[in-house]
């Protein structure tokens, strides 16, 4: 073998060495990237969850400084399912979301799961998953009670208010302006938080906010005067709500899943949304025929 030779075959080993060492690296990185939430959970014995914060009745801070809601409620829910299944107490761990971050930090594994008024739209769908939806809903404006408007063509010329993650929202009035249902088009304000626009709407600075009717009608609630705000205009869109999760975990979607199922079953549901949305809760409002048919459909056999 001459010099030339002597070299090359230097240079191949130290690419086969590298190449080898190039491997093991990804091989021991491989399980801690696939590693199931699951899985995780009963190592750590712990669960985050991301929750709204000012999204009245799905998750907000009360009067005493507690958080609570709907979507914190069924949180608490599934925390209980995974008790039981690993035999042991799990801590839930809570995290602040909002239109702009729910969808992020489930991406980065900052949450674990994301539960508050979030729809279902195949856009998202890409980039993550959800669970079967749980709530369903529309969009509709809330105004002052004085207001000359009734209804989504009288919005034409004005500043309206909606959330700047909310891009169904968003959508849906870009589609009834395209449609001419709004013409001349309206003034598209963006807010991180509902309640921040409901507080914008307050001060005069918009003459309308825009979004889902039960989200509206938990502004109104919580309202000084209640009787200041009234909900106007048809449905624009249909919103079905889904848990948020991250892709290519089933196993803890399938977990998720049963667990809503089992709590639709079991009449535990009811209760929770008789607690928020009831005669005697926070925001009343009555299931609509839709949304009854919807939970019956969900009631999957065991």
């Amino acid at each position: 073998m001459n010099k030339g030779s002597r070299i090359i075959g230097k240079k191949n080993i130290s690419l086969m060495l590298g190449a080898v060492c190039l491997l093991m690296s990804l091989v021991v990185a491989a399980p801690a990237q696939s590693e199931g939430i699951l899985d995780r959970i009963e190592k750590t014995g712990k669960v985050t969850m991301g929750f709204r914060e000012g999204s009245v009745p799905f998750g907000f801070m009360n009067e005493k400084g507690q958080w609570v809601g709907f979507g914190v409620d069924l949180g608490q829910e599934i925390v209980n399912a995974l008790s039981t299944h690993f035999g042991k107490e799990i801590e839930l761990v809570r995290q602040p979301i909002n239109p702009k971050t729910r969808i992020p930090l489930v991406i980065n594994g900052t949450v674990d799961i994301g539960i508050g008024s979030t729809t279902i739209t195949l856009a998202r769908e890409k980039v993550v998953d959800f669970s079967l939806p749980y709530f369903l809903t529309g969009t509709r404006i809330i105004v002052p009670k004085d207001s000359s408007i009734k209804d989504f063509p009288d919005l034409a010329g004005k500043r309206v208010g909606m959330g700047s993650g909310s891009t169904a929202n968003i959508k849906g009035i870009d589609r009834a302006v395209a449609s001419g249902l709004i013409q001349p088009t309206c003034q598209k304000v963006l807010f991180e938080e509902h309640n921040k626009g409901f507080l914008a709407l307050q001060q005069g600075k918009i003459h309308a906010y825009f979004t889902d009717a039960s989200i509206l009608a938990g502004m109104k609630a919580k309202a000084r005067n209640p009787e200041d705000w009234k909900i106007v205009g048809r449905y624009l869109t249909y919103e079905p709500y889904g848990i948020i999760l991250p892709e290519n975990q089933g196993e803890w979607r399938d977990f998720v899943n049963e667990t809503l199922i089992q709590t639709i079953k079991s009449g535990k549901f009811e209760k929770i949304y008789a607690k928020w949305f009831g005669p005697e809760g926070v925001v009343p409002l009555p299931m609509s025929d839709e949304y009854k048919t919807l939970l019956k459909a969900l009631s999957y056999p065991d």
